[in-house]
């Protein structure tokens, strides 16, 4: 589950990610809140996006295990002030790791949402 980069890995989290659709919400911003923690155990964080509305979407940036930052074997010969400051995933998988959010207010005045990992 650690390899992002890795087609297989990346469906299984998105397995795991899926599963928050299964329930319907107060607030859209409890299923994200419940969504960041649940990532938080594979080593996965993202800033929770804002909502707006009954319905929309929405995209956060997804960085993994805290980041990178430092020297690095790509950059160590590289010029003082040269520091590698990344998202921990786009060394590993080009574009990096995105999380998509949608968002829907249903009849009943409960919210539905739906999030991918891309």
């Amino acid at each position: 589950m650690f390899n992002v980069q890795d087609p297989k890995s990346l469906q299984q989290l998105n397995g795991f990610v899926g599963g928050l659709a299964d329930k319907e919400y107060l607030q859209p911003e409890a299923a994200i809140g419940q969504l960041r923690t649940r990532l938080g155990t594979v080593g996965l964080d993202f800033q929770p996006p804002k909502v707006d509305g009954d319905k929309g979407s929405a995209v956060a940036e997804v960085t993994q295990f805290g980041g990178r930052y430092g020297k690095t074997t790509d950059n160590t010969n590289a010029g003082e002030g040269d520091i590698e400051d990344g998202d921990g995933v786009s060394h590993k998988k080009e574009g990096g790791l995105k999380l998509e959010f949608n968002w829907e207010k249903q009849a009943n005045n409960t919210y539905k949402v739906f999030a991918s990992l891309v």
